[in-house]
This record gives C-alpha cells, sequence and structure tokens, in this order.
C-alpha cells in the first residue's frame, strides 16, 4: 500500500472517530455540526493535498530544475557569443584597415 494511501485512510479514520465522540458526548447540535463539518472539510483538504498536491510537486520539480538548468546555460551561451561576436568585429576593424 502506498504511503500517501495510509496518510489519507488514516486521516478519514480519525475524523470518524473523533466526529462520533463529538456527536455522542455533545449530541446533536449547531457547534457539534459546525465542528464536524471543519473537521471533514479540513480531511478533503488533506487528502487532495496529499494525494494530488505532493505528487504533483514530485513530478513537476524535475522539470523546473531543468528549466532553471536551461535557463543558466542559454545565459552561459549569450555570454560566450557577444564576447566572440566583438571579438569577431575587432577581427573585421583590423582586416578593413
Amino acid at each position: 500500500m502506498d504511503s500517501r494511501a495510509v496518510i489519507i485512510a488514516s486521516c478519514w479514520f480519525a475524523v470518524a472517530i473523533i466526529s462520533a465522540m463529538y456527536l455522542y458526548v455533545g449530541g446533536v447540535t449547531l457547534v457539534t455540526n459546525i465542528v464536524v463539518g471543519l473537521l471533514v472539510f479540513v480531511a478533503f483538504i488533506l487528502t487532495f493535498a496529499v494525494a494530488f498536491g505532493l505528487e504533483g510537486m514530485r513530478q513537476d520539480s524535475p522539470a523546473i530544475k531543468s528549466k532553471i538548468q536551461m535557463s543558466t546555460e542559454l545565459t552561459e551561451i549569450k555570454a560566450t557569443v557577444s564576447e566572440l561576436a566583438k571579438k569577431v568585429d575587432a577581427i573585421q576593424k583590423e582586416l578593413s584597415e
């Protein structure tokens, strides 16, 4: 079983137990309904964050690293080309004289 699935299942299991205890001890009132609703909302956020967000970050991070690497390489290439252009201009001036 994947570790993400264990995290999500344990989160929902804990929310179910805590919600059941709130309803058992406090009864069905507006306050307990709000607390249970907030717990379920947090569980939904955690579920989607773990299932999609963290995995998405892992998959995107090599792409981001390669973009950064390509950007630095392009900067180095531009600097080299500008140096070569200066040298070519200097050689052209000497040949034209």
